[in-house]
């Protein structure tokens, strides 16, 4: 499973006008599954919570690397998701992975009820 970013405006569209939103901490994910058997993901940082772009690059880069470090030990996810940044100020990547996880934690007992 190779993990790619999202290009296609219109799956973005969809992600946000259908898609589940969940939100923990400093980090809220959105999620739906386009029965394509891939994982695509998004970023954003809102320019109104961080006004520097550099802070704003760094914030994202970050998040990047915590994104492909999490999925990947065996976290079986068959949804694109769009990863929103909710902070003021810009976290550690400790900090961001803590978020991350606690957040995939939620989605995996969505996707799996009891």
């Amino acid at each position: 499973m190779k993990l790619k970013l999202i290009k296609d405006k219109k799956k973005i569209d969809i992600i946000f006008e259908k898609g589940t939103l969940l939100k923990v901490g400093n980090i809220s994910l959105k999620f739906y599954n386009f029965n394509d058997n891939s994982v695509s993901y998004g970023l954003a940082v809102p320019k109104r919570n961080i006004p520097l772009a550099s802070k704003r690059n760094l914030i994202k880069r970050r998040l990047r690397a915590v994104v492909s470090k999490a999925l990947f030990p065996g976290l079986n996810i068959e949804s694109s998701f769009f990863v929103i940044y909710n902070s003021k100020r810009v976290l550690s990547s400790l900090e961001m992975e803590n978020d991350f996880k606690k957040t995939l934690t939620l989605l995996s007992k969505q996707a799996t009820p009891n």
